[in-house]
């Protein structure tokens, strides 16, 4: 589709690596509307973890991190990892990161019930 991308936000990473592409899109027609458009490429090991961050809202994502690191955890985009030590707020060993292969092992290891995207505003 030519014209689909209509503006580049970010064309290049400041470290080198290519792994995401945030620009701007609109659908042919008249009167559509422009999109922002993301993509990312993360390893397959980070997939569940990246699905519930990149989907979350903000306040929830708050919420799980929060949850984490009241139980020695860390959660971000990328794993959610046991055995973190902290001194203070500041991280001194990051911990082993857990197998999460799906958003439901990641709630499951912080003990909670699986909740779907659509029940996650909290």
């Amino acid at each position: 589709m030519v014209g689909f991308l209509t503006d580049d936000l970010v064309t290049q990473e400041d470290n080198g690596e290519q792994k995401k592409y945030l620009g701007v899109c609109r659908l042919p027609g008249e009167g559509r509307k422009h999109r922002r458009l993301d993509i990312i490429v993360i390893p397959y090991s980070e997939f569940a973890c990246a699905l519930m961050y990149f989907t979350g809202s903000a306040h929830f994502n708050r919420s799980m991190r929060a949850l984490a690191i009241k139980k020695g955890m860390s959660l971000s985009e990328h794993s959610l990892n046991t055995g973190v030590i902290r001194k203070g707020k500041e991280k001194i060993f990051g911990g082993t990161p857990l197998p999460c292969h799906t958003e439901e092992d990641v709630f499951k290891h912080l003990g909670l019930d699986y909740r779907p995207p659509h029940e996650r505003d909290w």
